[in-house]
């Protein structure tokens, strides 16, 4: 049974490549790391040229050795823009805030199971998103205030292939009274997949994902029913040779609007990246978005181009650089148009 799954998915939730242990005693080891990580671009064509905060945080990492290879983990991190997307706007240096905060127990030949404020793992479903601004357009429920997630280890199941899964529930809004208008979260679950091979030269991933979101009132005042359920689903496929790796992504999201809207939106992502040197790659990701309405059949299509590339000084300093276009058509009549050319230049370094 391998475990490179388990170790990935500590690894990505510790403080950071170069974390500091600040703590080593008795089996527990508590690490110190984060970012900052700063970008100045032009983000929408409404907008001036402006400087941001991209993601920036402070993580903190403990676990401690019980015995027999299992282990307990807990994890803190704060951001300084509440916790939002890529390129969040206005207060983008202040209100530092806990975007994650989660404890669990793992063990080298099962796995992972976690609580608290985190990812699920219909976050890693997505593959092939090497954009730091403009990129990923994940449609799965990615995480939540109240998540509860295994992630298993990765099964062998043959020379160099190895197959893992995983499992969420999110708890939901914990007052159930009906006199509140605006829509709250009942409960939501997802489960999903991940395969890894490699064969000499050659290696690829495969993906999948489904998860549902319920809601137990909605945002609409005459809406009569009593809730709103979110279906969507992800496959992702990723191949690697040599410098070179490529793939594509395809996801749909069902969900009821109103009391009378029912909405299909599709998304579908491919991306190449490609390693010129060790310490700098260039990548391109294209992305067709779309949301139907279902009654009336109008569609709304986006179609986003995104390169971009990277250099990394050394393993605690890289600088990116990035240009999206972003084509939009509404099937209305008549027709709606609209574009938009956005760019970015960003620093990161890590501690």
């Amino acid at each position: 049974m391998k475990k490179t799954l388990v170790a990935l998915a500590v690894a990505m939730t510790a403080a950071s490549a170069s974390a500091t242990t600040i703590y080593e005693q008795e089996g527990t080891k508590v690490q110190l790391g984060g970012r900052v990580d700063v970008m100045l671009g032009k983000f929408g064509k409404d907008e001036r040229t402006d400087l941001r905060n991209n993601e920036s945080r402070i993580d903190v990492h403990a676990e401690h050795q019980i015995s027999n290879g299992l282990k307990a983990l807990a994890h803190y991190r704060m951001r300084f823009n509440k916790g939002g997307d890529k390129g969040d706007t206005n207060k983008s240096f202040n209100d530092p805030t806990t975007n994650k905060l989660w404890l669990g127990l793992a063990h080298d030949d099962v796995g992972r199971l976690t609580f608290g404020k985190q990812n699920t793992t219909g976050d890693d479903v997505q593959l092939n998103d090497s954009a730091y601004i403009f990129g990923g357009n994940n449609n799965l429920n990615t995480g939540g205030d109240k998540v509860a997630s295994f992630r298993s280890a990765d099964f062998k199941l043959g020379a160099n292939q190895a197959l893992g899964f995983g499992l969420d529930y999110e708890f939901g809004d914990s007052d159930k009274t009906s006199n509140k208008p605006e829509k709250a979260l009942k409960n939501a679950y997802g489960v999903s997949s991940f395969y890894a091979g490699s064969f000499g030269d050659f290696g690829m991933k495969f993906n999948a994902g489904y998860t549902l979101e319920k809601d137990d009132r909605h945002a609409y005042p005459t809406d009569t029913k009593t809730g709103d359920k979110r279906r969507a689903w992800r496959l992702a496929s990723e191949f690697t040779l040599g410098p070179v790796s490529f793939g594509a992504e395809y996801g749909r999201t069902d969900h009821r609007v109103d009391n009378s809207t029912y909405q299909r939106d599709r998304f579908v992502l491919a991306a190449v990246k490609y390693q010129v040197i060790e310490p700098s790659k260039v990548y391109f990701q294209y992305q067709n978005n779309q949301e139907k309405t279902v009654s009336t059949g109008v569609k709304e299509t986006e179609n986003k181009y995104i390169i971009g590339a990277d250099y990394k000084f050394n393993k605690n300093v890289l600088v990116y650089t990035e240009l999206a276009r972003v084509l939009e058509k509404t099937n209305t009549s008549p027709v709606k148009k609209a574009n938009d050319t956005m760019y970015g230049v960003g620093l990161r370094v890590y501690f």
